[in-house]
């Protein structure tokens, strides 16, 4: 499933602090092929350092995947000894390039004329491993060494930015809720989520999830945290699965026979998710909310069922509404 860039206006970032002993970054740059889709600068800074980051980074090819490494490199080198804060616009700006990348290579798969699905699955269905060619082998290298997940999603292979990546070569250098959020992610991506409209995660990781998202949420609530709207967003995205489930994994089953009307019966999978979430987390507001829900449902009060639910939605925008 192909991700989207989400373009975002920040605000100038001013932070007095002189740049690292390096090679002028923008004149040893890689020059763009005809086609790159780099665009211009995308902020103005009052740091020296982060406007020479930009400019360097915008002059590298995003038709390689090579070039991610590069960027990286150059981030070590530059903001070493910056502050936290300078690192995480820093890191910005690289995870604006990984994705351009990650869109570009994604888009030209079938150029390559490569088996994406030998790469990824490794094994046949009997079990019996691929054999790669010397040109997969040398792709997946190159995927996996600058920073590239390959997946796939409802029989559809594609290439995103690979969270762990991101981790482990930016975690020491960025603040400490930048931090957290990019090996929260890392962690997701590698456990997954939902595949085909149906959940692919236990019962009670779902309600870790969501409580994760919830209290991190908050916790960086009016501050500038760069990434304060995907956070939110992404807490509003699990408060609405726990609610409401996904086409292939419904909240409800109905259930009837000859004899009478349709019964609810709510599943074993939600029946869980909300147990768990009443047990550990009972002051949590997503907890608070599907208390009601739970109780309904345990009841089987069609009515209450459909009260609990149209208010949520009045109250609750959904993650899909723009």
């Amino acid at each position: 499933m192909k991700k989207t860039v989400c373009a975002l206006l920040l605000a100038v970032v001013c932070f007095g602090c002189g740049g690292p002993d390096a090679k002028d970054p923008v004149k040893d740059a890689p020059k763009k092929s005809a086609n790159a889709t780099n665009k211009p600068p995308l902020f103005q800074y009052g740091n020296p350092v982060l406007l020479q980051y930009d400019r360097y980074v915008d002059g590298l090819d995003t038709q390689l995947v090579e070039m991610s490494m590069q960027a990286v490199d150059t981030f070590k080198s530059f903001f070493k000894n910056q502050p936290a804060e300078v690192c995480d616009t820093a890191l910005y700006i690289f995870k604006q390039f990984h994705q351009r990348l990650a869109i570009y290579t994604y888009e030209h798969m079938e150029a390559d004329s490569l088996n994406y699905e030998q790469i990824l699955y490794e094994k046949d269905e009997n079990g019996k491993p691929y054999k790669l060619s010397q040109k997969q082998i040398a792709r997946k290298k190159a995927l996996d060494q600058n920073g590239f997940f390959l997946a796939s999603s409802e029989g559809q292979i594609f290439i995103d930015p690979d969270q762990q990546f991101t981790a482990t070569n930016f975690g020491k250098y960025v603040s400490a809720p930048m931090k957290q959020y990019i090996t929260q992610l890392g962690k997701e991506q590698i456990s997954g989520f939902e595949n085909d409209a149906g959940l692919t995660i236990e019962a009670k990781e779902l309600a870790e999830r969501a409580i994760w998202w919830e209290n991190f949420s908050k916790s960086i609530e009016n501050t500038r945290f760069l990434y304060a709207k995907e956070a939110a967003n992404q807490a509003r995205y699990m408060l609405y699965t726990v609610m409401e489930g996904m086409d292939n994994t419904p909240v409800a089953d109905y259930i009837s026979d000859s004899t009478g009307p349709a019964a609810i019966q709510l599943s074993e999978y939600f029946n869980t998710t909300w147990s768990y979430l009443k047990e550990k987390y009972p002051s949590a507001k997503t907890t608070q909310l599907v208390v009601p829900y739970y109780d309904a449902y345990l009841k089987k009060d069609s009515v209450a069922i459909s009260q609990v639910h149209e208010k949520f939605k009045k109250e609750y925008k959904s993650p899909w509404e723009e």
